[in-house]
């Protein structure tokens, strides 16, 4: 088994502004700016000084992203949920059976280069993206490297690193068994971190890409990565299921709002209105800037 990896380069067109130049004489003209959406005061929300800023808009929009849910979100979180808690139940200790009765030295080794995917490999594709973006002043190209790494954070802070010190699961090489928890007593196994890290990935260029064979590309590698983590006894089926969810939750969610963002620095439209003193008359002068 060999380690593929993913880095699609996304080109993109620059959107032009234009500007209709003052002619008043001298007049210190009265602005009026119309955003057409949230944050759209920020010019440039990829630009590297405000991805702090933009670090922290994210995470604050997906933690409150329940409270904007209609009905089928809520179904779609209902059955996402029964989905891991199912898997836990009834498939958790059979695989981790069958893994261990079908250990092969050859399988280890490949998906010990597969899980790679969901580590410092995922954060040099998002930084390398991002460089690139910028090295080659393609918009899409950046953003695409900005989400994924905003996402990744978001994902890992706030989502995977507080649950497994809530739930304290044990990790099925420890021997404990599928249903070993010490809530805030140091088990780490739920969720998997690399499948989460692999599936953040995998949505981030998902959505930007939107090509379906890019799609099944990028979460066919991430779900290798899910697959590894259990092959090495690293996991339970329900933690890289529960990773896989997260990352792609967070993903969706980060990419859409981040999109709009975006949109809305790029096309905003300002007017100004100035006083005009002309020969033979008075009267007002308007600018638009788009």
């Amino acid at each position: 088994m060999r380690f593929v990896g993913l880095c699609p380069w996304l080109l993109s067109s620059l959107c032009l502004m234009a500007e209709v130049p003052d002619p008043n004489l001298g007049a210190k003209p009265l602005v009026i700016t119309a955003p057409s959406g949230p944050k759209a005061e920020v010019s440039d929300p990829d630009r590297f000084s405000h991805l702090p800023r933009l670090f922290l808009d994210d995470a604050g929009h997906v933690i409150s992203a329940p409270g904007r849910w209609e009905r089928s979100d809520w179904i779609t979180a209902g059955v996402s949920t029964a989905a891991v808690l199912g898997t836990a139940l009834l498939l958790d200790r059979p695989m981790d059976q069958a893994v261990q009765r079908n250990a092969n030295g050859s399988w280890d080794r490949g998906a010990r280069a597969v899980q790679q995917l969901g580590g410092t490999p995922s954060v040099l594709i998002a930084g390398g993206t991002y460089l690139a973006g910028v090295a080659f002043k393609e918009p899409e190209v950046r953003a695409t490297g900005v989400d994924a790494m905003v996402t990744m954070g978001v994902a890992q802070l706030l989502l995977a690193l507080p649950l497994k010190e809530i739930v304290g699961r044990s990790r099925p090489y420890e021997g404990q068994g599928s249903h070993d928890f010490h809530p805030f007593g140091g088990g780490n196994s739920f969720p998997s971190g690399h499948t989460v890290q692999a599936f953040a990935l995998a949505s981030v260029i998902s959505e930007h890409a939107d090509r379906p064979w890019v799609t099944g590309l990028s979460y066919g590698l991430a779900g290798m990565v899910a697959m590894a983590r259990v092959e090495l006894r690293q996991h339970f089926l329900s933690d890289v299921v529960a990773g896989g969810l997260i990352g792609t939750f967070v993903g969706k969610t980060v990419v859409s709002y981040n999109q709009s963002l975006r949109a809305n620095s790029r096309f905003k439209a300002s007017v100004s209105f100035a006083p005009s003193v002309q020969q033979g008359g008075y009267g007002i002068t308007i600018a638009m800037k788009f």
